[in-house]
This record gives structure tokens, C-alpha cells and sequence, in this order.
């Protein structure tokens, strides 16, 4: 008993041990790809040339070109409080006003600084600090802001409530005023002078905008179908204006000598401005006469030709398009209205559009708004349409793509893939992007400098993330830097029939004139498309495609448009369990198709029964993939189309007496013959556990027992339930008939050459593990790949057409729980082989910032053997334990019970390289580690092949599934994970790691006021813990930076 206790005691670690820990793991942040979730609000700096977005969780964004993205959080627990309504830049001079639903108006700083070796807290030499933060008592006013509008002295923030009031907020001192400068009495009174003495509330104010070229004067636009002229020193109006209609926006054009008005009827007007007389210039309803929906906004912008743009959101007829989501841009001379200058466009967007702006380049003399682009946030994407080009066409994005504009069902990364692979993919995509704006991208601020030892060149190594969706698209990424472009995407429903509806082909001229815009469409045809696995080989140009309905498609690249009609070849996984009815969807029907050049179809297998793919791997090297089902697993020579192995994993017995024998819980255990071995290996388990766990074991049990029949099984199942609080069941898993096919399940799959047979010859092999605790190792012989010097007439690889296929070893677990990974380790406790979601990097040049130790210094290995270096390990992972067997006589080497400890379960693992440079550059140290995400979210590191755990780190949330699932590892210690259905967020493990560039901003200095406030106000200032900022892993404390 005590030798029991002494060798399951983890061994305590010594101080140089521990610094040592240290300087290998650790976990950080680096960035934030994709589309930030729940966006609410829209700004932009028109000097820096920066955009902010903020969201419904607090979350600030701030992008300028490509790769400079800053991040910021208001409330690290997302508290609802901190839902961000407006966002507002201080031009040029780096500042943001952010004002959150609850109230509170804060002052974010935008910093160049020079960040510590493993700081990570903002990813660059840039980042986000908080200043201010507005006081509770001005918070009970600023939570009812229905506008706000920063004059251009950057000193006040004129701020219009839902009851009629505008009050000023003084950015010096960060103060509001309690008195209201424009108050509602003073608006009646000047109502009754044109309304012939009737009183009329003026309702909310919605917007509020300042003269172009007069600071003193804004225009104020109510609810009540009020225009007010406002002018600020005299605090009176100069000229007022009442439209028959609710006003919903207003702005100025012309250089302020003219102004237009939208209304929640659909129309907008045009007014001007010198008129002392309350009379419209211009009136139109664009989609009328019938009832048409609110326009929420107008912008108007003089063009470079003199003609005006009119922009606006919504106004489209109430019966017909009341559930689209438009944005119009209408363009048309004042004087002659047929003439080719008019152009008439409506966007047609699938999400609701938050807020829009346009860029513009302005003359010298300021007459010519010249607008450029116009950018356009919707609550699921982000659009820029080029103004210049007469199409006006969209951009590509480089930045904020919506990687769901399918779902993403499955992704997986492939690092330094081969530069030729990559020339060509993205050669080919140009195709795809022929209607994209050839203009380069407007959003152009930050500064950008790239390290010495890493310059961008054609041989700099590239890094692609592929995303499976619903529609059975792939979408390839490009995530070598922050930015994350879409470079290719492959559509797979283009090779199957689908069910469609008719489209109509008869010409008609449509009004509204709507342009299908954007790419968010989470609809999908057919549910059998989605994508399940994918697995890619840069180095042969081969993609394999793992679907829902049981399609394994193989892709390489076509230098020609063809005709596809490629013959299905059926795998049926029943074989020898002919009773088993497939009940679920039938599989996909192929079609001839023409598709371009880029990657094509080449092989498509069907595997029967029809249900979707759960684990595939590929080895390119023998042109041959696995792929496996809940039903079973096959192993496909693509090139040949040929079937080297088929194998069902479903239990044919269990098969067999489902139907005709109803069992209950306690019969099926005595039916099984388990009941004797599972009760002597309790009753070990028991006696170790100590007199606690048997005492409270004794005292449950007698209140369920049956005193007629003590021994019945009725009696044996309750005793179980018992116990279940008091010990962790890991060592007995029991499947009930009804469980066979989710034991059957294939989870993982990898291929491996090495000695499986005898330690003096490697064979390739491929392991197969399953929901039941079962691994099948198969081996294939004659499959070697002839070398290329030895073909002629430039024949590409070919395989042995005598390959044989046959089962090996096969390994039953005795938990009994679903093996979720194989690893086959060599010498150096690397993995060796393809598959198991287990990363590979693809190829590795000197201008690679991987580190590639040369020496390994791991406390592991033994260099003292001479048969070290041809020793192999394999690592089996289940949800439970890890286990590690030598090599090929499958002796047990160490194992790790996780759930037994720690009462987790395994979620996904892979294997890592750490390394930890000394002062002496020549020198590091390097340990190969086994990293490993429970369901609880934590990342836990252990090394290989002791399976000692070295370091815990808690990663995320528990309740976050989507996060958990989707989880992809990289061979650089690297972890991505889904964030939201648009985020994607990337972690390090390692504080080694070295961003490629810096980034930095230049603002003017001079411009940025002081914040001044005496030492009372500033003590009182302070907000409580629950308001305070975070970024990164630092918690900035809610005081005022006096510079």
C-alpha cells in the first residue's frame, strides 16, 4: 500500500526547474481575427485614417492598413452595462470618445510605447489606454443620449436626449454640464412663432451636426418634424424649419450652404440654407408613392463632376421589401435628369445596417466633397464599395472578413506550406475576385515596420487556416500575419445535384434597383453538403474533403477549365453486419459540371451507410487517405481509385439481439460477461481508497437493497449509482445495446511508418481509435513510393499496385473511453506520422522564423543508448488517460489518469516543441511536450514521455462549447479557437515567441489637450471595481493621466 501511494505521487520540482518552466510556457493573447461579434457602433478619423468598431459587449476594435489592428475591453467579465452605443474619434490627435449604454462616457488613448520581451497584453509596440472615465452622477443623464455631436475645437460634446434637451460635455475637464445649454422651453417658444401659437413638444433629439465652415453654428433635427438652425455664442435660433414629416436625420453639403433632411416615411429633402422662408427645394419619396419604410439616415456629397450623391439607409416600399436591408447611393444631375451621369444603385444586404461614412479626398477650395469610398457596417459584416470606379464595385477586404458567412463546421491549419502551392492558389483566385474594386484599400493609417530577420519577400514562410462551412464551401486563409485575406474559396455543392428553386429568366426591370451585396448568407440548400473534415499536402497539391452524407472528395490543381463528371466509388462499411438498417439521409447525387482552372475534382468515394465522416487522415506520400464513420473506417488509394481496406467497427452480436431481446440495465451487464471482472477490479479499487470511501460505500447501499433477492441485478445497479458521488468510474465504461453505434465511432485516425512489427524493419501503418476504446492498427505493405529520379517521361509518384492492407494489433482499452488521438513518437519524442488532428509543418527554409533546434537537450531521452535513436513510442489519448506503449511489442511504458486526478476529460491534445534560448545565442534547450485542452477549458502541458505535467493554464470558458470544439493546434505552440461564430482568437503557450513587425502611429501632439482636474475631484472620480478596463492581462485603474 505504501509503494501504491509513493509511485503515484507526482515528484515536486526544484527551484532551477521551476525558472526554467518559466521561460518555456506560458500563456498569452496574441490577436483577434475576423469579424468582431455583435457590432453597435462606427467611427472614423479622417487625418489618421483609422476605423474603431464597438460592440454590444464592450469590445473596441480599431483597424487602419493591413495588419495594424488594436484591441480594448471594457468590461473583461462582458457585463451587459458596458454595451458601447456611440464612438466618436478626436481627429488627428489619437483619442476616442466611447459612451456605453449604461451612461458612461470614457476617454481612450491611442500610445505608441516599447513593450517588455513577453509582454503580449497588444501584440505590438502600440496600445489602447483608458483616461477618463465620466462620473456616476453624469451618467443618470448621459444613459438617455439619443445623439451626440463633437464640435471641431475638440473642447465640447454636444449631447441630444430622448426628452428634447442638449447638453454639453466639456472634454477638459471631462465634465457635464448639469444645465442643459439648449432646453426644450426655449424650442416651444420658438415653435409658437411659426405654428401659429401652438404648443408642440419637439420630441427626441436625432441628430445634431455643425456647420462645415462656421464653428458657431449646428443644426438640430427633432422628432417632431422640427429643423432648428441653432447658433451657439448668441444661444438663439437663427432660422427654423417644420417638414409635414418625423425627421429621422440631417446633415450639411455644398460647404454649408445647403442641408437635406431623411423622415420616417422614406423621403428626404433638400433645403437651403440662405432661404429665410420655411420652403423645401427639393422633395422626393425614391421608392414611393406607396408607404415605404423609414429612411434612418442621409449623407450628401458633391462628386468630382459637380454632381451631388445622395446616400441613405432604408425608405423601400413598406409592402414589398419591409425585411430588406438597403443602403442606396442615387446619383443624378440636377438640371437633366436622363442624362449618362444618373446612376441609381441599392445595396441589398442579408443583416440590418448599423451605421455608414464615406472617405473622401476634398479639393482645395473645399467646393468638392470627392467622394471615394463608402463604408457600410451591418451587424454581420463590414462592406466597402468603391465610389471611384463607375460600377461602384466592392472591395476585397484584407481585414474583417466574415469567416461565417456559412457556419463554420470544421477547420484545420497547415503552417510554412510550400511557396509554390501558394503562388499557384493564389494565382488561381484572381478569378474568383475579377469583380472586386482594382483600387487598393482606402483605410490606410498606422505605421507598420517589419524586423530585420523577417522581411517580406517571396520565400517568407506562409501559414493557411481552412475553414469547412455548412454549404459545403472551403474557404482558405491567410493568417502569416494579423490580418487574415480570404485568398481562395472551393465549392463542393457545384459537383452535386441539389434541389433549387426555379429561377425566373425572364428579363424584367426591377425597382428598386437592388445589387445583391456582401457575402453574409447563413442559408443552406442542402444539410448533407456541410463539411466535416479536411486535411491538405501543400507539397503534392492534394486536398481531401470529408462531408455529412458520407462524401470523401480529392482535389488537386487543373491548369484548365474542364468538364467534370467524375464515377463514384462506393466503400459499403457493413461488411459482416448486414442486419443493420441505415435509417438516416440518403447519400449525395453527382453531376457533370464545368468548373475553372484552380483545384478540381479528381476522386469522389461514397462510403455506405451515408452518415457523416468523423475522422480522416491523409498520407500523401503513398497517395492514400482514411477516413472513418460512426459505422466504420476504409483506406482509399486516391490516384488508383482503389480500396485497400475496409473495416466495420460495429459489434454484430449486439447488432443482433437489439430487436429481439428488450434488456434492462442490470440484465445487460450479466449478459455482457463483464459483471465478475468489473466486481473484482471494484473491490480492488475500494480496498486502496482507504476504511472513508468503504464506510459511506456501506451505509448507502443497505437503504436500496431488495431483501427478497439480495443478489438480484436489480441490487448490483443500484449499488453502482451509489458509489458514482463517491469514486470516479474511469477504469469501466459500459455501452447499453442502444450505444453500439456511438461506440462504433471512428474519432481519429493517423498514419505512421515505423516498428510495428520487429525493431529492424518500419512499416507503414495506420491506427484507428474508436468511441469504444478500441485501436486497430493496420499495416500496408508494397506501398512504398518509387524515387523520382528513377521514373521516366516525368510520371509524377506512383504507388505499388500490389499494396496489401491488413490488420496487425489490435488494442482494447480497459475504461473503455472514446480514443480521441494516437501519436507515434520517435527518439526525440516528436511525432513521426499524419493525422489525428495532430499538425504538420509542411516545409521549413532558412528564412522560417521556426526555431528548429539543432541540439535537444530534454530530461527525457537518453543519449547514453545507442538504440535511443531508433526507439519508437506510441502515445494513445482517450478522454480519459493518457498511455504510452513501446514499440512493437506494446509494453506499457508510464500513463496519466486525468479524469481519476482531476475529474476532466480530455478534449483535444497535440504535440509541442518548447524552446528556451540561452545568454549564449548558439545554445538552447528544447523539450518536447504533450499539450492538452480539457472540457473545462484549461491547457495543461506534460512532458513526453514521462507524462509529468509541467504547467495549467486556463484558457476557456467552460460554457463556451463552440470555443472548446473548435480548437486547432499549430506545431509552433500555438492554439486557435472560435472566440464567437465570426472571431477567431489566437493564444501562445510559449513566451518565445517573436511578432515579425512593430507597429506605431503618429498623431499631433500639440492638439491632444490636457485633461485638467483638481486633486477633490479626481479622488472622487474613482469608479468601483466592477467598472474597470481591461487590456490584455493588465487592469488599468479609472484615474486621469495629467501630462
Amino acid at each position: 500500500m505504501f509503494k501504491f501511494k509513493l509511485g503515484h505521487k507526482q515528484p515536486e520540482e526544484n527551484e532551477a526547474r521551476r525558472r526554467l518552466q518559466k521561460e518555456l510556457f506560458g500563456l498569452n493573447k496574441i490577436c483577434v481575427r475576423g469579424f468582431p461579434s455583435r457590432p453597435s457602433a462606427l467611427a472614423y478619423d479622417s487625418q489618421l485614417k483609422l476605423i474603431a468598431i464597438g460592440t454590444h459587449t464592450g469590445e473596441i476594435r480599431i483597424y487602419g492598413q493591413p495588419n495594424f489592428q488594436l484591441s480594448y475591453s471594457l468590461d473583461p467579465n462582458s457585463s451587459s452595462s458596458s454595451s458601447i452605443r456611440k464612438l466618436i474619434f478626436l481627429d488627428g490627435v489619437g483619442r476616442l470618445l466611447v459612451l456605453t449604454i449604461d451612461g458612461y462616457l470614457h476617454l481612450l488613448e491611442i500610445n505608441n510605447y516599447n513593450p517588455s520581451i513577453n509582454d503580449f497584453s497588444s501584440n505590438s509596440t502600440v496600445r489602447i489606454d483608458r483616461t477618463c472615465t465620466s462620473s456616476e452622477d453624469d451618467s443618470i443623464i448621459l444613459k438617455n443620449t439619443q445623439t451626440i455631436c463633437l464640435l471641431r475645437n475638440h473642447l465640447n460634446l454636444l449631447i441630444g436626449l430622448d426628452n428634447g434637451n442638449i447638453y454639453s460635455f466639456n472634454i477638459e475637464n471631462f465634465s457635464l454640464n448639469i444645465n442643459p445649454i439648449i432646453s426644450t422651453d426655449i424650442i416651444e417658444k420658438t415653435i409658437v412663432e411659426y405654428c401659429s401659437g401652438r404648443i408642440i413638444h419637439p420630441g427626441p433629439v436625432q441628430s445634431i451636426v455643425q456647420h462645415p465652415t462656421n464653428e458657431d453654428k449646428i443644426l438640430i433635427g427633432y422628432r417632431n418634424t422640427l429643423i432648428v438652425h441653432w447658433d451657439l455664442p448668441s444661444n438663439s435660433h437663427d432660422r427654423t424649419y417644420i417638414y409635414k414629416q418625423e425627421v429621422e436625420s440631417v446633415c450639411w453639403y455644398n460647404k454649408g450652404m445647403n442641408f437635406a433632411t431623411c423622415h420616417n416615411n422614406g423621403s428626404y429633402a433638400l433645403w437651403d440654407a440662405k432661404q429665410q422662408l420655411n420652403i423645401v427645394e427639393t422633395e422626393k419619396i425614391p421608392y414611393g408613392p406607396y408607404p415605404c419604410t423609414p429612411m434612418t439616415k442621409i449623407c450628401v456629397k458633391i462628386m468630382r463632376n459637380g454632381d451631388p450623391l445622395i446616400i441613405f439607409a432604408g425608405g423601400l416600399p413598406r409592402s414589398s421589401y419591409s425585411n430588406k436591408h438597403s443602403v442606396s447611393c442615387l446619383c443624378e444631375n440636377e438640371h437633366d435628369h436622363n442624362n449618362e451621369r444618373t446612376r441609381h444603385v441599392t445595396f441589398d444586404f442579408t443583416t440590418s445596417v448599423i451605421d455608414f461614412f464615406t472617405i473622401d479626398k476634398l479639393s482645395n477650395d473645399g467646393s468638392r466633397d470627392d467622394p471615394q469610398s463608402l463604408v457600410i457596417l451591418l451587424n454581420e459584416e463590414i462592406v466597402v464599395i468603391d465610389l471611384v470606379t463607375d460600377s461602384w464595385p466592392s472591395y476585397h477586404l484584407p481585414y474583417l472578413n466574415s469567416i461565417h458567412a456559412s457556419p463554420v463546421i470544421c477547420t484545420t491549419l497547415t503552417c510554412n506550406v510550400n511557396p509554390q502551392f501558394y503562388k499557384r492558389l493564389v494565382n488561381y483566385a484572381t478569378i474568383q475576385f475579377d469583380d472586386y474594386s482594382d483600387r487598393k484599400w482606402p483605410i490606410t493609417g498606422g505605421e507598420i515596420k517589419r524586423n530585420l530577420n523577417h522581411l517580406e519577400d517571396d520565400t517568407e514562410q506562409r501559414h493557411l487556416l481552412l475553414t469547412g462551412h455548412e454549404d459545403g464551401s472551403v474557404q482558405f486563409w491567410d493568417i502569416t500575419n494579423i490580418s487574415m485575406p480570404l485568398i481562395y474559396k472551393l465549392k463542393t455543392s457545384d459537383y452535386f445535384q441539389i434541389e433549387q428553386a426555379p429561377i425566373d429568366d425572364t428579363e424584367e426591370e426591377t425597382w428598386p434597383p437592388f445589387r445583391k451585396t456582401g457575402l453574409y448568407d447563413p442559408y443552406c440548400d442542402d444539410p448533407r453538403l456541410a463539411i466535416q473534415k479536411l486535411s491538405l499536402c501543400t507539397n503534392t497539391d492534394t486536398l481531401i474533403i470529408a462531408g455529412t452524407a458520407g462524401q470523401v472528395l480529392t482535389f488537386e490543381f487543373s491548369t484548365d477549365s474542364i468538364d467534370v463528371n467524375i464515377v463514384t466509388t462506393t466503400v459499403n462499411l457493413l461488411d459482416g453486419c448486414e442486419s443493420f438498417v441505415w435509417k438516416g439521409h440518403e447519400e449525395m447525387k453527382t453531376k457533370q459540371t464545368f468548373v475553372p482552372s484552380g483545384l478540381v475534382l479528381t476522386s469522389l468515394v461514397q462510403l455506405y451507410p451515408p452518415a457523416a465522416v468523423s475522422a480522416l487522415a491523409l498520407c500523401s506520400d503513398i497517395e492514400t487517405y482514411a477516413a472513418g464513420t460512426a459505422h466504420g473506417f476504409t483506406i482509399f488509394n486516391y490516384k488508383q481509385n482503389r480500396i485497400l481496406a475496409a473495416k466495420c467497427t460495429l459489434d454484430p452480436n449486439a447488432l443482433g439481439n437489439t430487436p429481439t431481446v428488450p434488456l434492462s440495465t442490470g440484465e445487460s451487464t450479466l449478459i455482457r460477461g463483464r459483471s465478475l471482472k468489473k466486481s473484482l477490479r471494484e473491490s480492488f479499487r475500494r480496498l486502496r481508497k482507504g476504511r472513508t470511501i468503504k464506510k459511506a460505500t456501506m451505509i448507502l447501499t443497505p437503504k436500496r437493497t431488495d431483501e427478497n433477492n439480495p443478489l438480484s441485478s436489480t441490487n448490483i445497479h443500484l449499488e453502482e449509482v451509489i458509489r458514482v458521488p463517491v469514486e470516479r468510474q474511469v477504469e469501466f465504461r459500459e455501452f447499453k445495446p442502444v450505444d453500439d453505434q456511438v461506440a462504433s465511432m471512428v474519432r481519429c485516425l493517423y498514419f505512421a511508418k515505423t516498428y510495428l512489427n520487429s525493431v529492424n524493419d518500419r512499416t507503414r501503418s495506420l491506427w484507428a481509435g474508436t468511441n469504444g476504446g478500441h485501436v486497430y492498427v493496420y499495416s500496408i505493405i508494397g506501398s512504398e513510393p518509387q524515387p523520382i529520379n528513377t521514373l521516366t517521361n516525368g510520371t509524377p509518384i506512383a504507388t505499388d499496385q500490389t499494396s496489401i492492407c491488413s490488420m496487425a494489433k489490435e488494442i482494447r482499452l480497459k475504461h473503455k473511453a472514446p480514443v480521441l488521438s494516437i501519436v507515434v513518437l520517435d527518439s526525440l519524442n516528436q511525432s513521426i506520422g499524419q493525422g489525428s488532428n495532430i499538425p504538420t509543418i509542411e516545409s521549413v527554409s532558412s528564412t522560417s522564423n521556426v526555431l528548429v533546434p539543432s541540439t535537444t537537450h530534454s530530461e527525457n531521452v537518453s543519449l547514453s543508448s545507442s538504440t535511443a535513436y531508433t526507439s519508437h513510442k506510441v502515445l494513445i489519448c482517450s478522454e480519459e488517460q493518457f498511455k504510452v506503449f513501446t514499440l512493437p511489442n506494446l509494453k506499457p511504458y508510464c500513463k496519466f489518469k486525468l479524469t481519476a486526478t482531476e475529474g476532466t476529460r480530455v478534449r483535444k491534445v497535440n504535440v509541442n516543441q518548447f524552446t528556451h534560448k540561452q545568454d549564449n545565442t548558439n545554445e538552447s534547450h528544447t523539450e518536447s511536450c504533450l499539450v492538452c485542452l480539457d472540457n473545462m477549458g484549461q491547457i495543461s502541458i506534460y512532458t513526453l514521455p514521462t507524462l509529468r505535467r509541467q504547467i495549467l493554464f486556463s484558457c476557456i470558458k467552460a460554457s463556451d462549447i463552440n470555443a472548446l470544439s473548435s480548437v486547432q493546434f499549430s506545431p509552433f505552440a500555438h492554439a486557435l479557437y472560435l472566440q464567437s461564430s465570426s472571431e477567431l482568437v489566437q493564444v501562445t503557450f510559449s513566451p518565445q515567441t517573436i511578432l515579425p513587425y512593430s507597429m506605431s502611429i503618429t498623431y499631433d501632439k500639440i492638439q491632444r489637450k490636457t485633461i485638467q482636474r483638481s486633486d477633490l475631484e479626481k479622488s472622487t472620480r474613482q469608479i468601483s471595481p466592477e467598472k474597470n478596463l481591461s487590456n490584455g492581462q493588465e487592469t488599468l485603474l479609472s484615474y486621469v493621466k495629467i501630462k
